[in-house]
């Protein structure tokens, strides 16, 4: 490679620390309250995170904003807890990268609705193990009916999105389920919604896939990364520590399981995508299954994260309770210029020797 080449790359990576993302999870209740907005902007001006999530289709599957389609408000399937315009000139005015969470096929509202939900041997809405039921993802009203939704958040200025259950559902007497209009495989049909979007919205996409996905193939889940992967921006991964199995990874400490987790299933998913697809993994913001849970806990999976020069995190608190979180969010800010000036100075090394 041309040395002036090199030193223009060189540039670039030494000023692109702050693109590295460093994000939270908002829910819809507390996307609702100024004063947890004023608090996450203040840590926004601080440096501390650069993106926020925030839920415009819910874990239910009720929208979050006014949306005005015909079947969202036909199905009583829009509960407004924020104004869009207003979020999006507020993240934007305080530098946050604002990114919509869209949960696609677990939906309460919709299934509920004509034929579009999955249902038992007794010709009845299947549910799971929390009673929540499921659209059928073969059904193609069921994904017009998740990108038109997409396409009226993005219109709104809406840059990226996450899709979230985006597969089949596994938790629950799945020997019920009954599906129809079947063609082809799970991950077919996974693939195929994805190619659809990539083809009609303009924004960002981004999926959030299990944790196991980045080391094997879900075909019951239908998530293949290496094959989603042709169709999206980026992979979010869910890495909790808590989700793996003890032996996962059985290191001597805490701290060193959760670093080695991260660390490893980030390499191993960059190993499936091409160059063009981020992988910014969840980062488990809770106590489940912790035995000491605390900044350090939460520290040690970001580590990882960045070693293993990821894209980023997103940490998850499904309360959106990040207080014992903004300590290990002031290490990453600060380590981060420290790993890009090393990493530069690595490639200067190796310009230096051609």
């Amino acid at each position: 490679m041309n040395l002036c080449v090199i030193i223009a790359l060189l540039a670039n990576c030494c000023l692109e620390p702050d693109s590295i993302i460093r994000g939270i999870y908002v829910n819809p209740y507390q996307a609702n309250k100024s004063a947890y907005w004023d608090k996450i902007f203040s840590m926004a001006d601080s440096g501390f995170i650069n993106a926020v999530v925030v839920d415009f289709k819910s874990d239910y599957g009720f929208l979050t904003y006014a949306s005005e389609l015909e079947l969202p408000g036909k199905i009583n399937a829009i509960k407004k807890h924020f104004d869009i315009a207003t979020l999006v000139e507020n993240t934007t005015k305080h530098n946050l990268k604002l990114i919509a969470r869209i949960v696609c096929f677990r939906d309460n509202y919709l299934a509920r609705h004509k034929k579009f939900g999955i249902k038992n041997d007794s010709g009845e809405i299947w549910v799971d193990k929390k009673n929540m039921a499921w659209t059928n993802p073969y059904d193609k009203g069921v994904q017009d009916y998740l990108l038109e939704i997409t396409e009226e958040i993005v219109a709104q200025g809406v840059n990226a999105v996450a899709f979230d259950y985006v597969r089949f559902p596994t938790d629950g007497d799945v020997a019920r389920i009954r599906l129809t209009k079947v063609k082809g495989s799970r991950v077919d049909v996974i693939a195929g919604f994805l190619e659809k979007a990539r083809q009609e919205i303009e924004a960002e996409i981004g999926i959030c896939v299990f944790g196991f996905s980045v080391w094997h193939p879900l075909r019951t889940e239908g998530q293949d990364i290496e094959r989603l992967g042709e169709f999206v921006d980026v992979l979010y991964p869910m890495l909790y520590p808590s989700h793996f199995g003890r032996n996962f990874k059985n290191e001597e400490t805490e701290s060193w399981r959760n670093y080695w987790i991260y660390f490893d299933s980030v390499s191993e998913a960059f190993e499936q995508l091409s160059s063009a697809v981020k992988v910014i993994p969840f980062i488990q913001g809770f106590e489940y299954r912790a035995k000491n849970y605390g900044a350090d806990y939460v520290f040690s999976q970001m580590n990882g994260v960045l070693s293993a020069r990821g894209d980023g995190f997103i940490i998850w608190n499904a309360r959106s309770d990040y207080s014992i979180c903004w300590r290990a969010l002031e290490w990453a800010r600060n380590s981060i210029p420290m790993r890009y000036a090393q990493k530069c100075r690595g490639i200067h090394m190796r310009a230096k020797a051609r």
